[in-house]
């Protein structure tokens, strides 16, 4: 298989060991103890998705490009450097992810410069990275996100998700909370990518729904899940309203229906489960196995 596609790619390269410095112009594959280095510009992205199915894909970490505060952040946060000159008291990590194979990076990075023109951009992949935002009055916000986002899209055809740290001190305690947060965005794009910005609220109950134990999971199916199995858009339904604060008529607004529709369905969800949405922990249940649902 090996001689196969270096045959089939005559520019690629094989390691022994993890190439170091890992050369930013090859996609590198892993297969048992070799490492296999393909050019980027001499295959195509349907070939790319190929050889992951077919290999163990390793997207190298590479700092090297690196200038400034943003160096300075690095070496920080991932190699035990320095406290960062002139950081502020509070900061919070934007992370990002990109969703594409052949990524115009340069083009890209430029992008999120003029986006975020204020704050450090860290590259720590090609598809991988964050802004490090300093405390101050004006925060950005999910909806300049959303935005930023689709702009992405539309200007590149490349999806984008961004995952919105916590406000932390400045101190060396710091890195450890930021591979947390790396670890919760890392996790919560293995399971989902279907929206654009995240924060730990909304990724706790998606995280929660995707590690529930066996036993949980099969009192579900018998339950909450089989109404919701026979009735796709009544689950729909069900997860507006509890998004929505349990508020009918923004819930009804959200579906386009009527709020006598929405009640309609409400009701006959409680029909068919025996469970009042009007009771905490049951609205809870129900969302955590809504989400259950959609991402199994």
């Amino acid at each position: 298989m090996i001689n196969k596609i270096l045959s089939y790619f005559p520019d690629s390269v094989t390691h022994e060991h993890i190439p170091a410095p890992a050369s930013p112009g090859y996609y590198w594959f892993k297969e048992a103890n070799l490492w296999i280095g393909i050019p980027k510009n001499s295959i195509s992205e349907s070939q790319l998705e190929l050889m992951k199915n077919l290999f163990e894909f390793v997207e190298l970490e590479n700092s090297t490009h690196l200038t400034g505060a943003a160096h300075s952040w690095s070496q920080f946060l991932f190699h035990e450097g320095d406290l960062p000159a002139g950081a502020g008291n509070e900061v919070r990590f934007i992370q990002f992810k990109l969703q594409s194979n052949n990524i115009e990076s340069d083009e890209i990075h430029e992008a999120l410069k003029g986006f975020f023109p204020d704050h450090p951009t860290l590259w720590v992949k090609d598809s991988y990275g964050m802004i490090i935002e300093e405390k101050n009055e004006v925060p950005e916000n999910a909806e300049n996100l959303f935005s930023i986002a689709s702009t992405l899209e539309s200007d590149f055809y490349v999806k984008i998700s961004f995952y919105i740290g916590k406000f932390q001190k400045v101190s060396l305690q710091l890195p450890d909370f930021f591979k947390k947060e790396r670890q919760v965005f890392d996790e919560l794009t293995v399971h989902t990518t279907r929206d654009a910005v995240y924060t730990f609220e909304k990724a706790f109950p998606m995280l929660l729904a995707t590690h529930l134990p066996v036993h949980l999971k099969e009192i579900l199916d018998t339950t909450i899940l089989e109404a919701f199995e026979e009735d796709k858009e009544l689950m729909a339904t069900i997860k507006v309203f509890l998004e929505s604060n349990s508020n009918a008529s923004l819930s009804a607004k959200k579906l386009y229906v009527h709020r006598n529709t929405l009640q309609y369905r409400l009701d006959k969800f409680m029909e068919k489960t025996g469970v009042s949405l009007k009771d905490f922990d049951a609205a809870v249940v129900v969302y955590l196995a809504s989400i259950y649902q959609e991402m199994r």
